[in-house]
């Protein structure tokens, strides 16, 4: 029986969802990070199962020739990336594999997809970061959290982020040494064009706020717009309700094609911006044949489908219940001079059937958060009259459960088609085509 602490040796023999490498030793299952198929590894046993070993990765025997440095110095330490050792074309490939995987399986039968379609740069692309900071050993540590652990790697670099981040959050780490600012987390958000929002996320209001608004403001020329969040909880949850503006616009601006959306610090929207420019195209590809139509968007956040459709549609409801977003999407629609959509603040669950009581559309659209639809839901959709659901999702495993509920009543899946909004991580977006059968 093998037990923690034990050394192995095995072959890899494929990866898996999340970025995991897969293989076999002694008829068991073992999962370790950072390799590549057909590589032979050394590992430490660090967790016994009841179904599988974890292992952490101490060699590679015989390295697979996809093999590659990784960028950062802090890949085999930080729990950001999954892919940085091997080429973005191996890796999209990987993804591909692995994620079909879990849909095929989830669905009882083998499914393809379109793509992925790569991101236009595989690095700097994120726009958004959150970083944790903590006092350990009189030391001030900023950066991400190291994989399956709440121990901060200390970040000097990260290039999934533009290098100004990483300056910020230096700055911000000598305040918090100095004692000038007492911060749980740094909040930093990137418009398209290049301004900057940095949230400062506190237990209590900053006594010297509009002191520190005014210095980081001179220091980065980027950052437009400073805000605190207030966050007493105990648990895990980054940000609390309030926010509070100390300097600068109230809202970024998060350009795609024609249409300007201006976000505040608690809504939601896309990390890759560029790249969601391309979900868009194809989605209105894909809603073609019910232009001049009704539509609904479901978790609709800011109105980053809505606003789009509203120009191929007789009109549309984007349904959305966080506060900030509802509010921002109303904005964004008179911003951008829209007039066709019907905003909702609520569940989707619960509007999409208020909607359907009074009226028909053509076809629905939802975005929801990583966890997926409520089954309830799900068995909901599966019998409305409609001609079109498309299902935007980051997790295939979700995605494929819900798929193959609403494919127990009048729908099937025609497409589906992959989006690397995620670069060096285990992650992809799917956009799933569900017809009426």
């Amino acid at each position: 029986m093998i037990k923690v602490g034990e050394k192995i040796t095995l072959e890899i023999e494929k990866v898996i969802w999340e970025g995991k490498g897969l293989g076999h030793y002694n008829g068991q299952v073992v999962m370790v990070d950072y390799v590549l198929p057909g590589e032979k590894v050394r590992l430490l046993v660090r967790e016994v199962k009841k179904d599988y070993i974890i292992g952490s990765l101490l060699d590679i025997v015989e390295p697979s020739k996809e093999r590659i440095a990784p960028r950062c110095r802090h890949y085999y330490q930080c729990g950001g990336c999954s892919f940085q050792h091997t080429s973005y074309e191996y890796q999209l490939r990987l993804k591909k594999l692995a994620s079909l995987e879990v849909i095929s399986r989830i669905l009882g039968r083998e499914v393809n997809s379109e793509g992925p379609v790569k991101s236009y740069n595989p690095w700097y692309y994120r726009n958004k970061a959150q970083f944790p900071i903590s006092r350990e050993k009189g030391k001030v540590l900023g950066g991400f959290y190291k994989k399956g652990t709440h121990e901060i790697v200390d970040l000097e670099e990260c290039p999934l982020h533009p290098p100004v981040f990483i300056d910020i959050l230096q700055w911000a780490k000598d305040r918090v040494r100095k004692g000038y600012l007492d911060l749980r987390y740094l909040y930093i958000r990137q418009g398209t064009s290049g301004d900057i929002m940095v949230t400062f996320v506190v237990r209590d209001r900053l006594k010297n706020s509009k002191e520190l608004a005014r210095e980081i403001t001179k220091t980065f020329p980027e950052v437009t717009s400073v805000y605190e969040n207030i966050n007493k909880s105990q648990s895990n949850v980054i940000l609390g309700d309030k926010f509070f503006l100390i300097e600068g616009k109230e809202k970024l601006e998060q350009k795609l094609g024609n249409i300007t959306f201006m976000v505040s610090p608690g809504a939601f929207f896309q990390v890759n911006a560029q790249l969601l420019i391309s979900i868009i195209d194809y989605i209105l590809e894909i809603v073609t044949p019910y232009k001049s139509g009704v539509f609904v968007d479901g978790y609709a956040g800011v109105g980053t489908f809505s606003l789009p459709l509203s120009r191929f549609s007789r009109y549309g409801y984007s349904i959305e219940e966080n506060p900030a977003a509802v509010k921002d999407a109303i904005d964004n629609v008179r911003l951008n001079r829209i007039s066709n959509i019907r905003i909702r603040k609520g569940k989707t669950e619960f509007e999409v059937r208020k909607i359907l009581k009074n009226e028909v559309f053509d076809y629905l659209l939802v975005d929801p958060p990583r966890k997926g639809l409520d089954k309830e839901f799900s068995s909901f959709l599966s019998q409305i009259d409609i001609g079109l659901i498309l299902y935007i999702s980051c997790n295939p495993s979700t995605l494929a459960r819900d798929i193959k509920v609403i494919e127990s009543g009048n729908f099937v899946l025609k497409k589906l088609k992959g989006f690397d909004l995620f670069p060096q991580t285990a992650h992809i977006e799917h956009v799933a085509v569900l017809e009426r059968r």
